[in-house]
């Protein structure tokens, strides 16, 4: 091999991992405007949960703990995946596990797609769990990455952070808008089926923002998948945020993706659709979860665990303590949530009819 083709090569690599850098700056940045937030309901205020003004329970005695991929946690919260494998997310994911580890979080991480072909891209994971080494990970793979690789490869994923599980993230709406003509999801059913079958860790499926349909959920458990995150629409659109990246095209991307900013289904949608393939599998919701009693309406709808991201992104740019301050406020308004429907732990709530519906969704 010449000389002239290996700096041909370096340069080629180089400059892929630099616009990869500058891609997900762009996500973080854009992720907290407002203008990439979904533009229609999440539809949680159509749920009204039913006020219990005879408790007949202490508030002292309620408690958040639950059990999460065989696991005892604190809460049912946990850190839903956000970003990964560039220069500015190693300080946000740092503050994020040692935040996840002081509250007894799990924490998933962001896509860890560059490890597949940087083989020093897995040092970041391997630097945040010796530094936060109590934090509990799931990982986290996209499906186009999980139809062209190598199963083996995929599962190496989770041994950088010791993964309790490893997320597959299904975001077709999203490639469509980051990559125009190359959104290439064929055989990824079969895909999921074959990494659940290899994996020796539960495999966890995700949207990322547009939620799950029954029709959907059904053939992902069929497949052998042992947790569905609804992940609907509510919270950041990507389909907006990929249009507002791109700078080519005379707007092409920019203008069309906002003909999608009613797509999919929020997570209130995607569960109660889901509702009765929720009693016997596991189901989390994320996705425009913005306070505790979100997240408790959720759990009254079947999800077993709530995704929190994006006001956690926010407070892991100030600081760690700011981090630990959005976890405490999500955990306390939960607790009172709880308190407020006379239910004393997330094994009584089960128990109780606690919601409904107030109004079309």
């Amino acid at each position: 091999m010449s000389a002239n083709y290996t700096d041909k090569l370096s340069a080629k690599h180089a400059n892929k991992f630099s616009d990869f850098e500058q891609r997900k700056k762009a996500h973080i940045d854009l992720s907290l405007d407002p203008r990439t937030q979904a533009q229609t309901a999440s539809h949680f205020e159509k749920i009204k949960l039913v006020h219990e003004a005879l408790p007949e329970i202490n508030l002292s005695d309620v408690s958040l703990e639950t059990k999460l991929l065989g696991y005892q946690f604190s809460s049912p919260h946990f850190v839903s995946s956000m970003t990964a494998g560039h220069q500015n997310s190693k300080v946000i994911n740092l503050r994020l596990a040692k935040a996840a580890a002081e509250k007894k979080w799990l924490m998933a991480v962001g896509s860890q797609r560059r490890e597949l072909t940087d083989s020093q891209a897995s040092f970041e994971w391997k630097t945040i769990k010796s530094q936060s080494p109590k934090t509990q990970f799931v990982s986290n793979i996209g499906l186009e990455e999980l139809i062209q690789q190598p199963t083996i490869e995929i599962l190496k994923l989770t041994e950088s952070v010791e993964a309790l599980g490893i997320y597959v993230h299904l975001n077709p709406l999203q490639e469509a808008f980051q990559n125009k003509d190359q959104a290439n999801f064929k055989n990824g059913l079969a895909a999921i089926k074959k990494l659940c079958k290899a994996s020796p860790v539960p495999v966890l499926v995700k949207e990322v923002g547009y939620g799950i349909s029954k029709t959907t959920a059904q053939k992902l458990l069929l497949a052998g998948v042992e947790v569905i995150d609804v992940a609907g629409k509510g919270g950041t659109h990507w389909g907006l945020l990929e249009g507002l990246r791109d700078q080519t095209d005379a707007g092409l991307l920019a203008d069309s993706s906002t003909a999608f900013k009613d797509w999919g289904f929020s997570a209130v949608e995607s569960l109660i659709q889901c509702k009765a393939l929720t009693k016997k599998n596991h189901f989390w919701a994320s996705g425009g979860i913005r306070t505790g009693v979100d997240s408790l309406k959720c759990l009254a709808l079947g999800a077993r665990a709530v995704g929190v991201a994006q006001p956690l992104m926010k407070a892991a740019l100030e600081s760690d303590q700011h981090v630990v301050d959005v976890m405490n406020r999500f955990d306390y308004e939960l607790k009172v949530a709880l308190f407020g429907v006379g239910a004393d732990s997330l094994k009584d709530l089960a128990k109780k009819k606690v919601w409904y519906v107030n109004g079309t969704i």
